[in-house]
């Protein structure tokens, strides 16, 4: 008899087990983040103005603020994690933090590993290139030599063009334009706001050349199966922009709101 009774204690503590892992199983990334208080979300820290190490040894920028604004608005708060851009939509998906607030552009190819939130900005690619090179457009470049930051939109576009006999890849975007101002290379390819506040920021000698070679809808990177977060963040969005706090970010970064084209 005391065997049987063991046996059923047995049965039925596998079954509580089961159920209560079955629960935790069935948690969405959205309810776990509620029930933290905490979100985490990635970028490279190495993309001023929009995410960068401050002299204090502090995430600062644009990207920083807009995800304290959104988290916010969710009742919680924001963790940045930094991650190198060429292993970032891996880490994603590999659950090592809940989204990207990282200045993504929305891509076709993208779009086949993540989902994206309504743009939080719109940005273009810009060529730049040393102050007084006398360049017109990066078609004047004869065997160019031309700096990106490592798995960008800009290295693809670069890819596709003749007259570029050398792609400079980098892990920041300080690098790139140090390679520009020293006559390392011909010119560099990247946001026309990161590149217009460069000489300003970093002291170095480089110039807007040409048109913007393409636009670009900046969002923030969601697992596809995370559909309830996507929302929730959408909507957090929305409420930032709808009560001005987006604006007054923007403005204090830019001195104008970049979500308007």
């Amino acid at each position: 008899m005391k065997k049987l009774m063991m046996m059923i204690l047995g049965v039925l503590l596998v079954g509580i087990l089961s159920g209560c892992s079955g629960a935790s199983a069935d948690e969405t990334t959205y309810s776990k983040i509620i029930e933290k208080g905490e979100m985490t979300f990635a970028m490279t820290g190495a993309y001023p103005p929009f995410n960068y190490i401050n002299e204090n040894g502090e995430l600062a920028g644009f990207d920083i603020e807009i995800a304290a604004a959104i988290a916010e608005k969710m009742g919680v708060t924001a963790k940045p994690i930094t991650v190198e851009w060429d292993g970032i939509i891996g880490g994603l998906t590999g659950n090592r933090f809940d989204m990207i607030i990282g200045s993504m552009a929305v891509t076709e190819e993208r779009l086949k590993q993540v989902s994206f939130t309504d743009p939080y900005y719109y940005d273009g690619a810009q060529f730049f290139a040393k102050a007084g090179s006398g360049l017109n457009s990066i078609n004047e470049l004869e065997n160019g030599k031309v700096g990106v930051v490592t798995g960008t939109t800009f290295h693809e576009y670069l890819d596709g063009m003749t007259n570029i006999a050398e792609i400079l890849q980098f892990q920041s975007d300080v690098d790139n334009f140090k390679s520009v101002d020293q006559g390392r290379s011909d010119g560099l390819v990247t946001s026309k706001v990161v590149g217009a506040r460069a000489p300003i920021d970093y002291g170095v000698a480089i110039e807007p050349v040409g048109d913007l070679l393409y636009t670009e809808n900046i969002a923030i990177a969601i697992r596809q199966d995370d559909k309830e977060l996507l929302e929730a963040v959408n909507k957090a969005l929305e409420a930032i922009i709808a009560d001005g706090t987006y604006a007054e970010i923007s403005n204090r970064w830019f001195g104008i709101n970049i979500l308007e084209k």
